[in-house]
């Protein structure tokens, strides 16, 4: 305003009124009086443009049902005018809506027919209907749909559920469903309702409740449903149930991967490797290096069984379970390295390793420390259990030609003589049984002792001086490699021996009986094997089958909404709740 009393202009409640002079009364009445034609003028526009019923009248009326300004009432109205057609209602109920839509709704009548006429829509249309009305502030649920109509209108239910998961989320089977699947199996659905959902519910659902517990094997969801689907559910609920063929059916390529490692075959390797190639390098191909990888990949108790076998091989003690398990007994006998006798009356395993050490120690020249380990079979004992006929003809096999080998090495031929009627002795026991090769070795011994000390010739078997097993292939390379050998470490004495023991194979080799005139050792390579087993402890159990299905998609959620939303006509008032008829107007 001008401070010189000037022509002015000014604004009164919002509206712009030329004046001349404001200190003058009768200038201030007539801007007041311009203002609220203004106004008026302005009020009666906007009231032209509303739609019917939206006035301040039928505002009233529609209070007293609990519809509460323009908005709220235009969101009735178009509920209405959507189901006052449907062929399910009652000639009164269509009557009832039409006077409603007509601006006369009935306090009394009005949301039995609204429940009714809702019925008859489609789910989405009656889930679009409920957010309308919501979101416009009409409460016509009682308090516990109302609650429930909450959730279903929520733009994020599941976050706004797992933070209040602590209260019990109740409803019907579709509201139940609702809940698990917009928190992703975090709720579950109770089990009053479970069997209600099964048949329908989207299998990312079902997926979602099994990830969290939710959903059991006991419950038998697979029941509910149809071929793969039901296959689907017992591969993750009840792994065992599915048989080779129909984890061939699902590519469940886990499992069919551990049923051939169960059943001996070789399985095909595959980048990365998993926990089956692992076990067979270590298990079966004894590739030491891998152990620390397949460490890694064992399921814990798994892991603890392999610890506690590797840290067992430093003094060859394990418990009684380990040592019971075949499968187990190559990596075991790998990892150990006796440095004593190892008493083969202990068990099978310990039995095997003994024979394999008093072997290995033949074939590498330790004759004594040999002879003391096969010793530790043919001493005489009272008590203890007894051992597999086979592993006792190898054991003696062995002490008759270590015996009689080193008896060149007594002092006098009386002493000498003894020795080979030990080695004699040995020989009898091993050839007890029948065994052509050793009635073979005991007319060796036999002769030998018949022969004076000057005449016996050899006795050792040339192939394992060599440290070749006897009658070995491609002897002749290995002593061509051996010769260098010794020739590059001056080893004179070393050369002569081997050149004795070449010559004492090409002279068999032209003898008619061939390599049978050497003392053979042992019987049958065949029992000295261990057995070629699955590591049972150390199998990983059959885990269910991993998860298939992606994440709930927003389509499958909305039509669970949408038939919770249906289950909410059953949480219709009969009667509307009352507000003030004469409140103010929005």
């Amino acid at each position: 305003m001008d401070s010189g009393g000037g022509v002015g202009e000014v604004s009164v409640h919002g509206y712009s009124v030329g004046v001349y002079d404001m200190t003058d009364p009768v200038a201030a009445r007539r801007a007041a009086i311009a203002a609220e034609k203004e106004r008026l003028a302005r009020a009666r526009e906007r009231r032209s443009r509303e739609p019917a019923g939206a006035n301040g009248f039928a505002q009233r009326k529609w209070r007293w049902l609990g519809v509460n300004g323009g908005e709220a009432v235009e969101a009735v109205l178009a509920m209405l005018r959507d189901i006052v057609e449907v062929s399910a209602l009652t000639a009164d109920q269509r009557d009832t809506l039409s006077r409603a839509v007509g601006g006369t709704p009935d306090r009394e009548a009005l949301l039995p027919a609204v429940r009714a006429g809702l019925s008859a829509l489609k789910p989405e249309d009656v889930l679009g209907h409920l957010r309308a009305l919501w979101a416009a502030e009409v409460r016509w649920l009682n308090a516990p749909g109302s609650e429930r109509c909450r959730i279903l209108c929520s733009t994020a239910p599941g976050l706004e559920l797992v933070g209040t998961r602590s209260r019990v989320v109740s409803g019907g089977p579709a509201f139940s469903l609702f809940v698990t699947a917009a928190t992703r199996g975090a709720i579950p659905v109770p089990n009053t309702v479970l069997t209600q959902v099964l048949p329908w519910a989207p299998l990312s659902v079902l997926d979602d409740l099994v990830d969290h517990g939710g959903l059991m094997a006991e419950d038998e969801p697979w029941q509910a449903r149809d071929g793969n689907e039901a296959l689907y559910l017992r591969a993750r609920l009840a792994p065992k149930s599915v048989d080779l063929h129909e984890a061939e059916r699902l590519g469940w390529h886990s499992m069919l991967r551990r049923r051939a490692f169960l059943a001996g075959e070789t399985i095909v390797r595959q980048e990365p490797e998993d926990v089956w190639d692992l076990l067979y390098d270590v298990v079966r191909d004894l590739q030491l290096p891998s152990l620390d990888a397949l460490d890694a990949a064992l399921p814990r108790a798994q892991q603890i069984e392999l610890r506690d076998l590797r840290s067992g091989a430093f003094v060859g003690q394990w418990d009684g379970e380990t040592v019971r398990d075949e499968g187990l007994w190559k990596l075991m006998a790998a990892l150990w390295r006796p440095t004593a006798p190892v008493d083969p009356r202990r068990s099978d395993f310990y039995a095997l390793v003994a024979l394999n050490r008093a072997y290995d120690l033949l074939r590498t020249g330790d004759l004594e420390e040999a002879r003391r380990q096969a010793e530790s079979f043919v001493r005489e004992r009272t008590n203890g259990p007894s051992l597999p006929t086979g592993l006792m003809d190898e054991a003696y096999t062995i002490a008759a030609y270590l015996t009689a080998v080193t008896s060149t090495d007594v002092e006098n031929d009386r002493a000498a003589r003894e020795q080979l009627a030990l080695a004699e002795t040995y020989a009898q026991k091993a050839a007890a049984n029948g065994d052509p090769v050793a009635e073979r070795n005991l007319a060796h011994v036999r002769t030998w002792k018949g022969t004076t000390k000057n005449k016996r010739g050899e006795m050792a078997n040339p192939f394992l001086e060599l440290g070749l097993h006897h009658g070995a292939q491609g002897w002749d390379r290995h002593c061509r490699d051996l010769f260098r050998q010794y020739e590059h470490e001056g080893d004179q004495a070393a050369q002569a021996r081997l050149n004795r023991a070449e010559g004492r194979i090409h002279d068999a080799e032209r003898h008619e009986a061939g390599y049978d005139v050497f003392f053979q050792v042992p019987l049958d390579r065949a029992r000295y094997e261990l057995p070629d087993a699955v590591p049972r402890r150390l199998v990983p159990p059959l885990e269910p089958m991993s998860r298939r299905t992606a994440l709930t998609s927003g389509a499958d959620l909305e039509s669970i909404r949408a038939l919770a939303a249906v289950e909410l006509l059953d949480d219709f008032r009969s009667t509307a709740p009352h507000l003030d008829r004469h409140g103010p107007t929005r």
